[in-house]
């Protein structure tokens, strides 16, 4: 398992990209399955930055955004494996899921999914491709 994302919701990519501090963008996606906005920006080192802009109240980030009133830090994210490794993470760090697999559009289709943390965190599982 490695650290690979810090994911911070915005309501603006454009708006918070202009202060963003990051070495080079890699990608802008709109994926319809969060109806919202990704960018993926490479981070100085070996991680990454993901900046999520929720475009309607069906988007599973919409509360979290209008809750906080700007933007805000969402989730840290870990790559795994294998859906064995993230298994094992689920039951030594006792996390409670939120959301089961899903394709994210952002990864090219790479299954992620989401936790909470026995401290209320967001985390986030992307699972190596094959």
């Amino acid at each position: 398992m490695r650290f690979h994302h810090t994911g911070l919701i915005v309501e603006s990519i454009s708006t918070f990209e202009s202060k963003l501090i990051y070495e080079v963008k890699e990608l802008e996606v709109f994926d319809p399955m969060q109806d919202a906005k990704l960018a993926l920006y490479k981070n100085f080192g070996d991680s990454f930055i993901e900046l999520i802009e929720p475009l309607s109240p069906a988007a599973f980030t919409w509360n979290f955004l209008r809750k906080a009133n700007s933007s805000l830090y969402h989730h840290f994210c870990y790559e795994v494996a294998d859906e064995k490794e993230l298994e094992e993470m689920q039951m030594k760090y006792r996390l409670i899921p939120i959301l089961d697999p899903i394709p994210a559009k952002l990864f090219n289709d790479r299954l992620v999914c989401f936790f909470y943390t026995r401290n209320k965190m967001i985390i986030e599982f992307l699972i190596k491709e094959k």
